[in-house]
């Protein structure tokens, strides 16, 4: 790889490393797993056979940090403690953590799938057509998916208002 190409990459990973970091981290709910898949989405970035188009660069690394966090769970059950790197974090407040940690803790109830979506639509300011290739889905799919992923967030957020009212 010339020198030019050292510097293109170089500028696509200082526009989208915080971008695939808080992708990873919303996928994941841990902050240690969302470092390392950042760190191997770029690897995989800068080793990959072609070069990465600009035009879809954000789009292309989220498809590669979304498979080796599917990649992850393959290798290692769900038995993980959610969150516990979070929230050694001491510079959050314990309110800003305790939300955090709440709104990570619902993401990771709902079916991975949806939540890609809605992270890419939400968090990450995607375009809906900018997701659904992301995803290898339909536009009218990735709808459906952030439709699905909101319904599910808003009852899980109702159940957990209900259990602090008893």
């Amino acid at each position: 790889m010339g020198p030019r190409e050292a510097a293109i990459f170089e500028e696509l990973y200082r526009c989208y490393a915080e971008d695939v970091f808080r992708f990873s981290l919303y996928l994941s709910g841990n902050w240690a797993l969302a470092q390392d898949l950042t760190s191997e989405v770029f690897v995989r970035a800068w080793s990959a056979a072609t070069p990465v188009q600009v035009v879809t660069a954000k789009a292309y690394l989220f498809t590669i940090a979304r498979n080796l966090f599917l990649d992850s769970l393959r290798r290692e059950p769900a038995q993980a403690e959610l969150l516990a790197s979070l929230r050694a974090t001491p510079a959050l407040s314990p309110e800003v953590q305790e939300e955090l940690s709440q709104t990570l803790d619902d993401l990771r109830q709902i079916a991975e799938g949806d939540r890609s979506a809605l992270v890419m639509a939400v968090f990450e300011e995607m375009s809906h057509e900018e997701v659904a290739r992301a995803l290898g889905v339909s536009v009218g799919a990735v709808k459906s998916r952030i439709f699905r992923a909101r319904l599910r967030l808003s009852e899980l957020r109702q159940q957990r208002l209900v259990r602090s009212k008893t």
